[in-house]
């Protein structure tokens, strides 16, 4: 499963007109500089999967251009091809080993490593197929720049440049950046392989993660998303300052740095609370008014046999509550259908919830086994036929109040972020704080920058409008 995050597209379709200049004297551009264009290595690194994967991709980037890597472009054979994939579902296992195939095609005499999730659930499949010469699990992808000099000699013969090492991720291709602030998982769903392929819930330092905040502002970003398994569940009482919580540590960044816009994304229902919902209304319009709360089922039954922590009623006063207090939020859920025993009158629970008007979009997902969770050994498989018919259904209701989200922006000033070019018509698609896809008017010449929209008609997709100000962003007002 390719993330269907807007934010997560193919590098070369991104609009970051004007942003390298801003980091050229910054880590990564340096070391570009440093090392001389003949010794330059073509890398081409591919992501499956969430925003999390996405940001160790960059992590990762980082480390190799170190050793005088650049990235390949677009169609353009490397010498070196990085997957790093996700397992999550079937179809997400597919697109993984679809990569993998696809680089090997590329270029037959490259070096092909895979990475990530699916490594960890089935190392012998992965090593099996033709032309993978190495295999990095979760655990090791933050020693790539120590285990591919090991096991590819050959593509780094030379030392690597140290004067000006990279610390962070470069996101050189990218409007916005992820922040990963925790990995791994406690929560132990029935359906989910997350726990065993990424291990125990482990939070980062809270002031390496200000660190990190305040190299991605020098470097020109205004907008950083915090990333991981669990994101709600984030806590650091080893140390100081001591964060109770998630909302302390927004606090924490926004009182310590000059990000304009601060991003949570998926986040577990029971992890709403109150001091985070005021945290929203407390940090002056800094903090995206966007949160994706996976539902998963309506039923009270299915929640229990998926070990979800919550009720389908407890669900429903948080996203009230959320919708109360924070002016034009939008809310997105995940849901799963067909899980094993699901009911009509199961599934027709989640469809009145999805039909409340609490939530504005869905990620929609047909439920399948996983090797190793409690839920493959369930008994009462639904029919294929019956969760194909019940995801349209919630994919037509997503569409439908999308569209509804999308007819309450009209009137209002939105700010926004270019996020890739559409480069057969030459305008460029942006994304609102609050997770609206916007059309940027033709005068828009793409950039980090956050710029003010006034949205003066809205489609089923996006809106658009014309600009007010882009010198002075502000939160979102009539």
């Amino acid at each position: 499963m390719v993330s269907r995050d807007p934010a997560v597209g193919l590098p070369d379709e991104l609009a970051v007109e004007g942003a390298k200049k801003a980091t050229i004297e910054h880590g990564l551009f340096v070391i570009l500089l440093r090392v001389k264009k003949s010794t330059f290595k073509k890398l081409s690194i591919r992501t499956v999967g969430c925003r999390l994967n996405q940001y160790e991709t960059e992590r990762m980037v980082a480390d190799l251009y170190r050793y005088g890597f650049r990235r390949a472009k677009k169609g353009e054979p490397a010498d070196l091809y990085i997957i790093n994939t996700c397992t999550v579902t079937h179809r997400a296992d597919q697109s993984s080993r679809n990569m993998i195939s696809r680089a090997v095609r590329e270029n037959p005499d490259a070096s092909v490593v895979v990475a990530g999730c699916y490594v960890d659930s089935d190392p012998d499949r992965i090593a099996a197929m033709e032309g993978v010469d190495v295999l990095l699990p979760n655990a090791d992808k933050e020693r790539i720049g120590e285990i591919l000099p090991e096991r590819l000699p050959e593509l780094f013969a030379e030392q690597p440049e140290t004067s000006c090492a990279a610390t962070y991720p470069p996101f050189s291709n990218y409007n916005r950046s992820w922040l990963k602030i925790s990995d791994g998982c406690n929560q132990n769903c029935s359906f989910c392989v997350l726990p065993a392929v990424r291990g125990r819930l482990r939070n980062r330092p809270p002031l390496e993660i200000l660190d990190e905040v305040n190299a991605l502002v020098e470097n020109g970003f205004n907008e950083v998303v915090l990333t991981g398994v669990h994101v709600g569940h984030y806590r650091y009482r080893r140390g100081e300052p001591r964060v109770k919580n998630l909302a302390g540590l927004c606090r924490l960044i926004l009182e310590g740095s000059e990000l304009k816009k601060l991003r949570i994304s998926s986040i577990e229902p029971q992890m709403v609370s109150d001091e985070l919902v005021d945290t929203y209304t407390q940090m002056s319009g800094r903090i995206c008014r966007h949160l994706h709360v996976p539902l998963q089922s309506g039923s009270p039954r299915i929640l229990r046999l998926m070990r979800r922590p919550y009720t389908q009623n407890f669900y429903v006063r948080r996203l009230a509550l959320v919708k109360e207090t924070v002016p034009e939020m939008i809310v997105g859920a995940d849901v799963i259908v067909g899980f094993p025993g699901e009911t009509n009158e199961d599934f027709e629970r989640t469809r009145r919830i999805c039909e409340s008007g609490l939530i504005d979009y869905l990620h929609v997902f047909s439920y399948s086994d996983r090797p190793g969770t409690p839920a493959a050994e369930l008994p009462h498989k639904v029919k294929p036929d019956v969760i194909k018919r019940r995801n349209a259904i919630l994919t037509r209701i997503s569409g439908d109040f999308r569209a509804r989200s999308h007819q309450r922006q009209v009137g209002l000033v939105l700010d926004v972020i270019a996020e890739r070019r559409q480069k057969d018509k030459g305008f460029f698609w942006g994304i609102s704080d609050n997770y609206v896809r916007v059309k940027m008017p033709p005068e828009f010449t793409g950039g980090r920058q956050i710029v003010r929209v006034r949205v003066r008609s809205a489609r089923e997709d996006y809106v658009e409008g014309e600009l007010v100000d882009v010198e002075h962003p502000l939160p979102a007002s009539p």
